[in-house]
């Protein structure tokens, strides 16, 4: 290789690595914001299971969303991004995906459909020919609740049609920066302990927000908003009036847990996508910087080589002449 063309790529591979570093900031700004908007809708659904559990000492939590059927149909929720450069973050959604199929391959696929949330679990979906009834994108970087509600809406409304008997999500959830494991969860048919453990995992288990776990376990302990819902009415409880009626109230709350399970699973998601990013783009920074580093070695020597040369030539037309 010529010193020009080791020039050009010491000067490709410095532009790469300023692109890459721009990339990997970027993608840790957008991290910690989508921590931060899942951590302040923690104390909404705490207070909302809260309020699930004082309905609970006047009537009967049970509701259709809570109903256990006999598994024929299985909905299958797959949730990647939009975008690639994100390291192994969906290949490790796809393997999780992969594996949780060959399950159905004794009974054939006639009785699980797919619901794609991200442009790359639909190509995945597309490409795997599965029954896809619904696919998602666009979300965006920092999701409001009500851009997840319609496709919360999709798998509740076709839960109580008999569409499906369960609903499994495959994504993944955050753990730390340098952490993000893929987890596949059953949040259909209801089961409020799995809503309030989804809404516990929200807190990282290091980094900037993990003292909130101390602070969360503080709280279930010495708050009464805080109780399970298999807490006995305790006698300084206050009496409430209902309207409509704790039945009614129950299956309201229950169906807008789900949205807020939904929601939470997206945010993780999200979090996750730009952390795998950041950390990609970090070891793409660091690659670039020892390859340029290379490339300088490279260059130095054949411009040293070159230089030798000349002085040899030089040497040696001096000789000749005398």
């Amino acid at each position: 290789m010529s010193i020009i063309e080791v020039k050009n790529r010491i000067k490709a591979v410095k532009n790469i690595g300023q692109i890459t570093k721009a990339m990997e900031v970027v993608a840790a700004t957008k991290m910690r914001k989508s921590q931060e908007v899942a951590l302040h809708s923690r104390p909404y659904a705490f207070k909302a299971l809260y309020l699930l559990s004082t309905l609970a000492k006047h009537a009967e939590v049970k509701t259709k969303l809570m109903e256990v059927r006999h598994i024929k149909k299985t909905l299958l929720v797959i949730v990647t991004s939009d975008r690639g450069l994100a390291g192994s973050f969906n290949s490790q959604v796809f393997r999780m995906a992969d594996s949780f199929l060959k399950s159905y391959q004794d009974i054939g696929n006639d009785g699980l459909k797919v619901i794609a949330v991200g442009k790359k679990a639909i190509s995945y979906a597309g490409k795997k020919k599965l029954n896809m009834v619904d696919g998602f994108s666009g979300f965006g970087d920092f999701v409001e609740p009500a851009e997840t509600y319609h496709l919360s809406d999709k798998i509740t409304s076709a839960f109580l049609s008999g569409e499906w008997d369960r609903v499994i999500t495959i994504s993944t959830h955050f753990r730390t920066t340098l952490k993000q494991e893929v987890l596949m969860r059953q949040i259909l048919p209801v089961d409020l302990e799995k809503i309030q453990k989804t809404i516990d995992e929200i807190i990282p288990e290091s980094g900037r927000f993990a003292g909130l776990r101390v602070e969360s376990r503080k709280l279930k302990v010495g708050n009464s908003d805080s109780e399970p819902l298999s807490t006995p009415h305790l006698s300084h409880s206050p009496d409430y009036i209902f309207e409509p009626s704790p039945a009614e109230l129950i299956e309201s709350l229950v169906d807008h847990l789900v949205k807020m399970e939904v929601y939470h699973l997206v945010l993780e998601a999200n979090a996750s996508e730009h952390s795998a990013r950041m950390v990609a783009m970090k070891t793409a920074s660091d690659n670039a910087q020892e390859l340029s580093e290379n490339l300088n070695l490279e260059y130095n020597k054949a411009r040293q080589a070159g230089i030798t040369k000349e002085l040899i030539e030089i040497t040696s037309a001096v000789n000749t002449l005398q």
